[in-house]
């Protein structure tokens, strides 16, 4: 039997660049504190939301922690942040680019 589940999609520009700096890195070189189940692709990121929401060793700013509380309050099992995906008012949205 097949599961239907529900991801949040999300700007990249919910994440400073810092971080999407850092996910990037830590997508390609393993490790780094990433989130553990993170794929990268052309133009973002696809993260599993864990049932805690925990970023475990992530040492970048809280932004990530904030994104992933937020998808499994919507009870979205993962998040797609990429860059022309839409901004959701309820997260902090970093205008640097």
């Amino acid at each position: 039997m097949s599961a239907v589940r529900r991801f949040l999609d999300l700007g990249s520009g919910h994440l400073p660049r810092v971080d999407r700096e850092r996910l990037d890195e830590a997508v390609r070189f393993g490790g780094l504190g990433a989130p553990s189940a993170c794929m990268a692709g052309p133009y973002g990121w696809f993260v599993h939301v864990p049932e805690d929401t925990a970023v475990g060793a992530w040492d970048g700013t809280p932004a990530l922690a904030a994104i992933l509380a937020h998808a499994r309050a919507l009870g979205c099992d993962h998040v797609l942040i990429d860059a022309d995906g839409p901004v959701d008012d309820a997260l902090p949205w970093f205008d640097e680019d």
